[in-house]
């Protein structure tokens, strides 16, 4: 064999590995990318349930303590998250969902005048759309990073709630009567739905509209619900639901002894009902 022959066959061993080492290195690149991007599917997906489950916390923290001002303004008021559906028209007002976008840095929470209340098809029942997070807006996010976005919707449902029993719902030392719901618990759906706009394809306006969706639509399938738009829109999305049982509990308090004492309004009793000592609304 002559001398260039050998040579030739030296050249293409040598391209054959380097053929060979290109196509290591491609396998091993696209193992490495697919390998990046479970991990940030993954690091997303628990940043987003972090965020929901920190909304639902705090709203579990309310009940922590009955006698601060923020559990008398999500249950005692008849326009609270709670209250609205525990008030007179509370039997009226069932599916209903009281709308509002998760704010840790606020001094109020969850006030009617921070939330949106609207009907299972999207009508607004009060307010303005104001209880819907707005990506646009930096108040609308639930850290100063504006990062993440966590909408509540709350809901008192009609329907029986599965799982619960024939009786799970009554307060005990209550009786059971007809036409008395006073006697039953009240359940309510709290669905927290965190996203991460950065990392979506979707435009503001596509993130908006699709945060303005009810939950669950009673219209025959003319609206979509929240998460359909979101999934059509290819949002990156995480909803965290939980339910919550608010029991009536008899607690009777006197705030005026007629025929004795001062005749002055307790003082427990003044911030309570929102009067002042002589009974004259605050």
């Amino acid at each position: 064999m002559s001398k260039k022959s050998q040579e030739g066959v030296t050249l293409i061993v040598v391209l054959l590995f380097l053929m060979l080492i290109t196509l290591v290195g491609i396998i091993a690149v696209k193992r490495s990318t697919t390998d990046l991007k479970v991990a940030t599917a993954d690091q997303v997906d628990t940043f987003l349930l972090n965020s929901s489950d920190s909304a639902n916390k705090r709203i579990e923290k309310i009940f922590d303590n009955d006698t601060d001002q923020d559990y008398k303004d999500a249950v005692i008021k008849g326009s609270g998250m709670f209250g609205y559906y525990l008030s007179e028209i509370g039997s009226t007002n069932r599916d209903d969902q009281y709308v509002f976008c998760y704010n840790p840095r606020l001094a109020s929470f969850a006030q009617l005048s921070q939330a949106s209340i609207v009907k299972p098809n999207g009508n607004l029942v009060m307010t303005s759309s104001s209880g819907y997070c707005d990506i646009s807006k930096s108040e609308s996010y639930a850290s100063a990073r504006s990062n993440v976005v966590t909408q509540v919707n709350i809901t008192r449902p009609s329907r029986a709630v599965v799982g619960q029993g024939g009786f799970k719902s009554v307060t005990q030392g209550s009786g059971i009567q007809a036409n008395k719901p006073a006697n039953q618990s009240a359940v309510f759906d709290i669905r927290s739905t965190s996203i991460l706009p950065s990392i979506s394809n979707a435009s503001k306006s596509q993130i908006n509209n699709c945060l303005k969706k009810p939950i669950a639509p009673n219209d025959g399938g003319n609206t979509k619900s929240m998460d359909e738009c979101m999934k059509d829109e290819g949002i990156a999305a995480k909803t965290l639901v939980q339910q919550a049982y608010v029991k009536n509990v008899i607690d009777n308090t006197v705030c005026y002894g007629f025929g004795v004492g001062n005749g002055k309004i307790d003082e427990g009793c003044q911030k309570l009902v929102g009067v002042d000592v002589n009974g004259s609304p605050k």
